[in-house]
């Protein structure tokens, strides 16, 4: 058996509780982040929001760390991505083009420039986490790391870090101010994607209890004007929602 390369992330609690709160597991909500980043939204494509956030969550590690290219000096790699770049740049300058089929046509091209380029790459398929979960690498993924200059561990673990949907509604719930990529990338990804937002939630009671006293606790902040007053606030709401859920859900 194939042993994988392993890293060690820190689940934040912030992660964790965002993670049970939206009935997801960690390694899910990391996978469907993996699954989203997107090259054509990288370089300027026209993408849905969620593909967007999940490649600016790229874009921010990147500027907020650095990180260097890594160089290519095998030819057959550098004339295969001038010539799907190439394509990717003439779809994303076609005006005409309507934006479903634009969607369509990269990820197209995206699958036949991994056809080519996965076999004569050392692209990872696959990682796998300390705890023993095995986490699948896009082709789109591999490749803005590689193109950021940007390790895997590094970024997966900033994507964790910001996720935290305390800050989150303390910001923008009467006034949106600015929307974190990480955060904003779990909402969409929760109330937009099939598979995510048909989950059949655990103790329903519970959740409906739990809406309701976040509504009240939502006209409390309108009086509170210290943002890091209104974070604890939530944060200790959420935590006590997440408290609740691991005492009543297996």
């Amino acid at each position: 058996m194939e042993t994988k390369r392993q890293i060690e992330l820190n689940y934040t609690q912030e992660f964790k509780i965002a993670c049970k709160i939206n009935n997801l597991k960690p390694e899910e909500l990391l996978q469907y982040f993996i699954g989203h980043v997107s090259f054509y939204a990288f370089i300027g494509g026209n993408m849905e929001a969620i593909y967007l956030w999940a490649t600016t969550v790229c874009i921010d590690f990147k500027e907020e760390y650095g990180g260097e290219p890594q160089s290519v000096t095998d030819h057959r790699i550098q004339e295969i991505s001038l010539k799907y770049i190439k394509k990717l740049t003439a779809l994303n300058m076609d005006d005409d083009v309507p934006k479903t089929l634009e969607n369509y046509s990269s990820v197209f091209i995206m699958k036949e420039w991994s056809s080519e380029m996965l076999p004569i790459t050392d692209y990872e398929k696959q990682i796998q986490t300390s705890d023993g979960v095995l986490l699948n690498l896009t082709f789109d993924f591999n490749l803005v790391c590689r193109m950021n200059g940007t390790e895997i561990q590094g970024l997966l673990q900033y994507f964790i870090n910001r996720v935290s949907l305390a800050r989150e509604r303390a910001l923008n719930l009467h006034q949106p101010v600015k929307t974190d990529p990480s955060t904003a990338f779990l909402l969409l990804l929760i109330s937009k994607h099939e598979s995510v937002k048909n989950k059949i939630l655990p103790q329903q009671e519970m959740y409906k209890e739990f809406a309701t006293r976040l509504l009240k606790l939502d006209e409390k902040q309108e009086g509170e004007s210290n943002l890091e007053n209104k974070i604890r606030n939530y944060n200790t709401f959420y935590l006590e929602w997440y408290n609740a859920l691991n005492k009543n859900i297996n």
